[in-house]
């Protein structure tokens, strides 16, 4: 008699192929010269988050922007990034999470969202093809946060988890463009 496969087995299976591509083709570019992207303008773009509603950035802006990328490994950089700016800064700037989702294939992208929704109910952005990611030279395994000014001009990128000196760092050009 043939087996029957609980469908609770094929999601576990499911994020476990997930897991493996995402590690095998979710790569994301070295950030050799993203220093270089500081005082260029920000291109606009456009994703949709895990409510598949869209949300463009554009310029200019009404508040300075911060966009925090990640991947799988830098995910869990973004959450204490987002609540200290969030306590210090409020709704005085525009926080933006954006997933890096590279590589990760159709048929699995609705269980990605299926555990966003779950997870996060604020919106999150979903650069599926990277993107995003490119344009702003991420860097693999590490939280990117870059701050955009209210015309568009790029103006400061820390990667990596939030430490004190980051911090300061970014406060300091927040402080200043806000």
């Amino acid at each position: 008699m043939k087996e029957r496969v609980s469908p609770m087995r094929w999601v576990k299976a499911g994020l476990l192929a997930l897991a493996l591509v995402a590690g095998w083709f979710g790569g994301i570019p070295t950030a050799r010269a993203s220093e270089a992207l500081v005082g260029q303008q920000s291109q606009a773009f456009t994703l949709s988050d895990q409510y598949k509603k869209d949300v463009t950035v554009r310029f200019p802006s009404a508040k300075p922007v911060v966009l925090m990328l990640g991947d799988k490994g830098g995910s869990e950089q973004i959450e204490p990034w987002v609540r200290t700016l969030f306590d210090r800064y409020g709704a005085a700037i525009d926080i933006q999470g954006i997933a890096i989702l590279r590589g990760v294939p159709p048929p699995i992208r609705p269980i990605i969202r299926s555990q966003l929704r779950s997870r996060a109910p604020k919106s999150v952005l979903l650069d599926w093809g990277g993107n995003v990611a490119d344009m702003f030279k991420c860097k693999s395994d590490v939280c990117n946060v870059i701050i955009i000014d209210k015309q568009g001009q790029i103006r400061h990128i820390e990667r990596g988890p939030l430490t004190s000196d980051r911090s300061r760092a970014i406060c300091a050009i927040l402080d200043q463009i806000r």
